[in-house]
């Protein structure tokens, strides 16, 4: 029975790492993966059944105090990991208003800091002196750069592929008066190579072999939801390929003041209600953006801000939009990056809360 144990404490450890891997292997064999480790976990526990017997007998240690935390914790992470990737997955009816791929993330981050804690405790039992400080070294390393290395990684390594005939699929809203679905992103103002890494990072994603921006995936899922009229913002200068030099020209636009000239601009006149879709640039709006605003005469009108971003949120963008336009601008929305192929369940949900109905 103990090589038994220790086989499967073994083969689960490798499955959990193997999962941590998500963004490098299909969704199938991460579910797959997932699926697996679930069930070890539970089989690990009932062959285990003994401790929990023993769980508030005897006399607790610091050491076995924090043991026990660390259990806990690794437990609510795993559950946690099991609901939101069933509900990724579509296993299970998601509620649109939860963001399931951000909770995933945060409970692959607080289970992989339990397990590492965990395994420290135990190797207590046999090494001591410059070992053991040694070990916890390692330890307290695998834990920060799992807090911060896996949000990292989920970003610049998740490439990003949508099949849009499925994703714009869904229920409609009857809107109130004329809409118009103004955006703004990297794809059509940059002239990308052809083999451009579409990851969700670089505000990109491939249907098939094309190239789709994040906001220009939002702008459509908002018309299949309402319907309206699409504009994008398209700029007179080209904005760099590469990414990081895209975050530095753009920090030139801050700091210099720069309004990047816009090619054309949207009759507004013919529109009571716009949704307005941008990056989140440098905690704000894009420049090209407040060109648009301060180009335009919005007032009497109702914008509804989408706002896309790898962490930052909102960040100070509704502030700027409030003081650049005279029009009323409506509860915002932020979509993390990589959640963009399933938001249109949380955009319908935003929109329909919102008074853009009959």
């Amino acid at each position: 029975m103990i090589h038994v144990k220790k086989s499967l404490d073994i083969a689960l450890l490798i499955l959990f790492f193997i999962g941590l891997a998500s963004n490098f292997m299909s969704a199938t064999a991460h579910e797959a993966a997932g699926i697996i480790f679930v069930v070890g976990v539970v089989a690990h526990n009932v062959i285990n059944r003994n401790f929990y017997r023993n769980f508030l007998r005897g006399k607790f240690t610091r050491r076995r105090i924090i043991n026990h935390a660390t259990i806990i914790l690794f437990a609510v992470g795993v559950v946690t990991l099991a609901v939101t990737g069933a509900a990724l997955a579509d296993f299970v009816p998601a509620s649109a208003e939860i963001n399931w791929r951000s909770l995933h993330l945060t409970a692959a981050i607080l289970s992989t800091v339990a397990l590492f804690v965990h395994i420290l405790i135990h190797a207590s039992r046999y090494v001591h002196g410059k070992i053991f400080y040694a070990s916890a070294m390692v330890t307290f390393v695998f834990a920060v750069a799992a807090i911060f290395g896996l949000p990292y990684v989920d970003r610049w390594f998740h490439t990003v592929k949508v099949n849009r005939t499925e994703i714009l699929r869904g229920e409609r809203l009857e809107v109130d008066g004329k809409i118009l679905i103004v955006y703004f992103g990297r794809v059509g103002n940059t002239n990308f190579p052809a083999q451009v890494d579409a990851v969700s990072g670089a505000s990109l994603m491939l249907d098939g072999t094309e190239l789709v921006g994040n906001t220009q995936m939002i702008a459509e899922l908002v018309q299949s939801v309402t319907g309206g009229e699409i504009f994008a913002l398209r700029t007179e200068k080209i904005y760099p390929a590469d990414y990081s030099q895209t975050v530095q020209v753009a920090k030139h636009e801050f700091e210099s003041g720069e309004l990047p000239a816009l090619k054309t601009l949207p009759n507004v006149a013919d529109f009571d209600k716009i949704v307005l879709i941008y990056p989140l640039w440098w905690h704000t709006l894009p420049k090209p953006v407040e060109n648009f605003l301060r180009s335009c005469d919005l007032s009497g009108k109702k914008i509804y801000p989408i706002v896309t971003h790898g962490g930052g949120g909102l960040g100070e963008s509704i502030d700027a939009l409030k003081t650049l336009t005279r029009a009323e601008v409506c509860t915002p929305l932020d979509i993390y990056s990589s959640d963009i192929p399933s938001a249109r369940k949380n955009i319908f949900a935003w929109l329909k809360g919102l008074e853009i109905l009959p």
